[in-house]
């Protein structure tokens, strides 16, 4: 089956998924030769095999390392269980015959078999192959635990989606689908397609769409994402805007969604008035259990300070606040003092690249620090002097219950020093 002297048709790389490992663990390779010379059953033996046993002390094939390897043409990925497997074919441009028959032989192997994931990165093609969406399809409508798949571009095509559809309709437990680098928004067939694919799963997200169709798909992610009761909100770089958060905050109300304990909506377009739309939502909704916040990398001025003290006083349990890179200035910073001193929770606040805040800003901070239970806080630093600065990272070191932190009265809690005498 194999020759040393080869390089291998196909790679599969084998890696741990155990939420006890620090770093994913490699538990072998498999060098697959002369694939096409395999019967259907030698190929399944030979992965179930591999699939079956680990090796954590597998040392790498030096073949395995040779350039023809570093440049892999075409790359699938899949999990289940607590190993996901990375699948590399290896070849050129010119052998996409051979490289399409390799495909066919693993994913002939993928669609008996229930997975969790796939991903499927066609480097060399640019257009869909029959054989081969056809298979894609009955791997995904096989797998009845599948929860995320990526697929090329080209799957968005009216032709294409028609096929997915038919096998993704109803698919309740995928949370996450992706399309690879997208040029152009879909055509009203596509988007038919796609809306029924969402609003007949959980998918809760899909990367890669056009800004119009992520628009247009945005309430049906929104109302899939709260049916699963993920705590966790986030929204990381989707150009969400304050058009968007007023339909993000509709839908909190209308849902009385209360159990959210972090808001990631870094990254985007989001303005004081879309981020106090928001706020007066969560509020409304007795959302009292937040724990982080991140708006960084937004368009928020002063005028967001009194919304997120308003949050800060109804959620005695925040620890991390990030409004970094946006055009909070000195003034905000004094407004964001009034919610801080006297803060026992809060432990990180990042107001890094915020260009309009100055020097003046110090004082204000050091009294932060003096009377809450800040641990880290990070500033534009070209805006503070170095005198500041060293005095402000001395402050931090001050163990809390050192500090002379006032009692606040809209929270229902004690000052730091007064709990640890009691």
């Amino acid at each position: 089956m194999s020759n040393p002297k080869s390089i291998p048709d196909l790679v599969l790389k084998k890696r741990s998924l155990k939420d006890d490992d620090d770093v994913d663990i490699n538990l072998g390779e498999l060098p697959i030769y002369n694939i096409n010379d395999l019967k259907d059953d030698e190929l399944n033996i030979l992965i179930h095999n591999f699939f079956e046993n680990d090796d954590k002390h597998h040392e790498y094939d030096p073949i395995i390392k040779s350039p023809a390897f570093r440049d892999e043409s075409i790359f699938c990925g899949f999990a289940f269980g607590y190993k996901k497997y990375t699948a590399h074919f290896l070849g050129k441009k010119e052998d996409t015959n051979k490289l399409k028959k390799i495909i066919v032989k693993l994913f002939n192997f993928l669609k008996n078999i229930i997975v969790h994931s796939l991903i499927y990165c066609p480097f060399f093609f640019d257009n869909a192959d029959d054989d081969i969406v056809r298979l894609t399809c009955e791997i995904i409508k096989n797998s009845s635990k599948i929860e995320y798949i990526s697929l090329p571009s080209f799957y968005l095509e009216d032709d294409v989606l028609k096929i997915l559809h038919s096998h993704m309709v109803d698919h309740k437990n995928l949370k996450n689908l992706r399309f690879r680098y997208p040029t152009s928004k879909l055509s009203h067939i596509g988007i038919n397609y796609l809306d029924d694919i969402i609003k007949s799963s959980n998918i809760e997200d899909i990367p890669g769409l056009h800004d119009d169709d992520y628009r247009y798909f945005f309430e049906s992610f929104l109302n899939n994402f709260f049916r699963g009761g993920n705590p966790n909100f986030k929204l990381y770089n989707k150009n969400i805007n304050d058009d968007l958060i007023f339909k993000l905050s509709d839908i909190i109300k209308k849902k009385e969604i209360n159990y959210l304990k972090e808001i990631e909506l870094s990254f985007n377009e989001i303005t004081s008035k879309g981020f106090s739309m928001l706020v007066d939502s969560l509020l409304q909704s007795k959302n009292e259990n937040i724990i982080k916040i991140r708006m960084n990398n937004n368009k928020l001025d002063d005028n967001c300070i009194e919304s997120l003290g308003e949050l800060i006083k109804k959620n005695e349990n925040i620890t991390y606040i990030d409004l970094g890179f946006n055009d909070i200035t000195d003034k905000g910073v004094e407004k964001l003092s009034e919610y801080i001193v006297g803060n026992t929770s809060i432990e990180s606040i990042y107001l890094h690249e915020n260009v309009k805040m100055t020097n003046a800003s110090s004082e204000v901070i050091k009294h932060m620090i003096k009377s809450s239970s800040i641990l880290s806080i990070i500033l534009p630093d070209a805006k503070i002097n170095k005198q500041n600065m060293d005095e402000i990272k001395e402050l931090l070191k001050i163990p809390i219950e050192e500090r002379e932190i006032p009692l606040i009265t809209f929270q229902d809690v004690k000052s730091a020093s007064k709990i640890i005498k009691e």
